[in-house]
């Protein structure tokens, strides 16, 4: 008979103390890595959160495209030029609200006189409007994308003029409610982006859908 005790009694010794140390050393493992989960989460709801901007300026412009009616009722494919001028604070989180303008070029002209009456030059429909904004940023962080995509929903009051208010040729200034919600995108490249929209504007000669492209500037 040999007198050699087989290898693994010999190095291993009682199993139920290996059992033991494999448990103990399994407990720590899980209560270090609790602790560091907690600690990460205080420091991550302790430091302050890096928003890309608080203030911001943003002036767009573009074309706006309308179908204006004729005396006779027909319609007729035209644009506006807006300038879009936006200044806005960021509220909480990812929410901004601004004021602005837009500045409505009519360059075409539709007039709503029958030829017989048409006088020697047509109204022009410039418009101009003045807004309040409230505004969501999708990510407004700077930990974030350089993409930013946005919500806008827009109003207030415009005033136009060329609008047929009454018998024909009776075209004049007005004022109405205005609405112009937005939906678009800023490529942030430092403190400015490009920023691109589509909208829609409604407006008392002839509503329009809006494709604008521009500057935001981060004030702050």
């Amino acid at each position: 008979m040999s007198c050699y005790k087989p290898l693994w009694i010999t190095r291993s010794g009682s199993p139920g103390r290996s059992l033991l140390l494999g448990l103990s050393l399994l407990l720590g493992l899980s209560l270090a890595g609790a602790v560091g989960t907690a600690q990460a989460q205080v420091t991550s709801r302790r430091r302050p959160e890096a928003v890309r901007f608080s203030g911001r300026l943003q002036v767009l412009s573009g074309a706006a495209l309308a179908l204006p009616d004729d005396a006779q009722g027909e319609q007729h494919l035209a644009a506006y030029v807006p300038l879009d001028i936006e200044l806005a604070l960021r509220i909480s989180g990812l929410f901004s609200m601004g004021l602005g303008a837009v500045l409505y070029d009519a360059p075409f002209s539709v007039s709503t006189c029958p030829d017989s009456q048409r006088p020697i030059e047509a109204s022009r429909a410039h418009g101009l409007a003045a807004l309040g904004a409230v505004r969501l940023d999708f990510r407004n962080s700077r930990d974030g994308s350089w993409w930013s995509p946005f919500v806008a929903l827009r109003g207030g009051i415009v005033g136009q003029n060329g609008v047929l208010d009454g018998p024909a040729c009776s075209e004049r200034f007005v004022l109405a409610p205005y609405l112009g919600p937005r939906v678009g995108t800023d490529l942030w490249l430092g403190k400015a982006a490009a920023t691109f929209a589509l909208g829609y504007d409604r407006l008392p000669r002839a509503s329009a859908v809006s494709l604008q492209v521009g500057l935001t500037v981060w004030l702050f």
